[in-house]
């Protein structure tokens, strides 16, 4: 057990780490351009590699002059081609003549599926993220995905070019390893997201000067086990927890590590897979906490944020549901999705 907990830790790690990723990718940033600058219109292309056994969303091609700021790409619907389970995935980014572009050209890009719900949330599942200094993430074969043919993905993503060389024709490829199944079929997974500002909302907010909190609380929408989990916060963050306040037991908690120039440099993640998660319950309440020490004497607009996520299995009679197309919260989602984020905004999830 404590040979397969170690190898499942260091595959997952990376996926924990994902889940408060995207909402560290957040497009909080004004004076943003759209595409339209460019003297190109970008696309998204779709291709199999069946020898690789890899799905590759290829969004582009950009042109990104030199020193360009924050140019949001439209939001681009696909269907995935094949059944079977995602392993994972990775990126790159290559110029018009293929050769390779340095990450941080990339922004962000997030993978969004609109048929399915959060877990604790009524919006479209965050399902991948990713930005210029995202690890690819790695699942064993045991673990992955599921996803049907013709089941539909919207990819949103964000490119700028801090650099003092122009670079033309970009083209951003997500490869998505998959395999197809055989005779033991992988464990499904599910990504999970929590945030202390409401779902279809902000997601960063002012912080006050000195100590202060915020929470927010919700039910999951089906029972199941939390197997790994992290978080985000920004500078000044102290402490950010998940508890049960049915059982009023603290699931998760942790403090950021602060480097030497006074910025948060990582969180700590936690695994539970030696005792094969941690049980979630569809009927109990749990909230989620951020907490601040602004010591800048000041208000910081948009300073503060507090979110984590990670991975989950769901119980075995549970089904997980699809979205309320007339829930409130998922179709001001889908307007943020796909007119774009203004400042703060959460840019597509995950």
């Amino acid at each position: 057990m404590i040979r397969l907990a170690t190898f499942l830790f260091r595959r997952l790690k990376p996926l924990f780490l994902l889940g408060a990723t995207p909402y560290v990718l957040l497009a909080q940033h004004s004076g943003m351009a759209h595409v339209a600058a460019s003297a190109v219109t970008p696309t998204l292309r779709l291709i199999t590699d069946q020898a690789q056994r890899e799905i590759i969303v290829e969004i582009g091609p950009i042109d990104l002059p030199n020193d360009a700021g924050h140019i949001q790409l439209p939001p681009f619907h696909t269907q995935i081609p094949i059944d079977g389970w995602l392993h994972g995935f990775y990126i790159d980014l290559v110029d018009g003549n293929g050769r390779p572009v340095p990450r941080q050209i990339l922004h962000h890009v997030n993978v969004i599926e609109p048929d399915r719900r959060e877990l604790f949330s009524p919006i479209m599942l965050r399902l991948a993220a990713a930005g210029q200094e995202t690890d690819p993430v790695k699942l064993p074969w045991l673990l992955g995905y599921r996803v049907r043919k013709g089941q539909e993905f919207i990819v949103t993503s964000m490119m700028h070019n801090p650099t003092g060389r122009e670079y033309d024709g970009v083209r951003l490829r997500v490869h998505f390893p998959y395999t197809t199944g055989g005779l033991i079929k992988p464990i499904s997974i599910f990504p999970f997201y929590m945030d202390v500002m409401p779902p279809a909302s902000r997601h960063s907010y002012d912080l006050p000067p000195g100590k202060s909190t915020r929470s927010w609380e919700a039910r999951p929408v089906v029972s199941g086990r939390i197997i790994g989990i992290g978080g985000h916060v920004h500078q000044y963050g102290t402490s950010l927890r998940l508890e049960d306040l049915n059982t009023r037991k603290v699931i998760w908690a942790a403090q950021p590590a602060v480097g030497k120039d006074g910025q948060i440099s990582s969180m700590p993640m936690k695994t539970f897979i030696t005792r094969l998660g941690v049980p979630i319950k569809e009927g109990h309440v749990y909230r989620v906490t951020a907490e601040y020490d602004n010591t800048s004497g000041q208000t910081i607009p948009g300073g503060a944020m507090g979110a984590l996520g990670g991975a989950f299995i769901p119980s075995s009679r549970a089904r997980w549901p699809r979205v309320d197309r007339n829930d409130p919260q998922l179709k001001i989602d889908w307007e943020l999705v796909h007119t774009g984020p203004g400042e703060g905004h959460v840019h597509g999830g995950s």
